[in-house]
């Protein structure tokens, strides 16, 4: 029995990005979905916090935007790199999310990871959680 694990990354979901404005404000959603393994540890939590940070510097000018957020799912049959469904086609996947994060003025003030729709754990505060999310 192989044991090996397979590096955990983020890859582009498409589509990969929607701006849109709100009261006049700029704002951003960024979508991936995850490949490799993910535990729910805590230690995973720190690491999916590392890699979210990477890819929000990686963002022209996250300053410029109100609120900019980040959607990962979980790799499935469906949500991949073949993914066509548009935006609108991820409705329905919350089982699927693996978290969500949120910048406001550039500074982070939502990371939740969840677990069958279900918020388990704020990276922010570094608290375990229990409600159901809703996007």
């Amino acid at each position: 029995m192989n044991n090996k694990t397979i590096d955990f990354k983020l890859n582009s979901l498409p589509p990969t990005t929607y701006e849109f404005k709100s009261e006049g404000k700029n704002n951003r959603i960024d979508y991936w979905f995850s490949e490799g393994d993910f535990v729910y540890q805590k230690k995973e939590y720190i690491k999916l916090k590392a890699i979210v940070a990477e890819k929000a510097d990686s963002v022209t000018d996250l300053q410029g935007y109100t609120l900019y957020s980040m959607y990962i799912y979980k790799k499935t049959d469906i949500l991949n790199a073949n993914y066509d469904k548009g935006r609108e086609g991820l409705d329905g996947h919350n089982q699927d999310l693996l978290a969500y994060i949120r910048f406001n003025k550039g500074k982070m003030d939502v990371f939740y990871i969840l677990k069958d729709g279900n918020v388990i754990y704020d990276a922010v505060s570094g608290k375990a959680e229990n409600f159901e999310f809703e996007q």
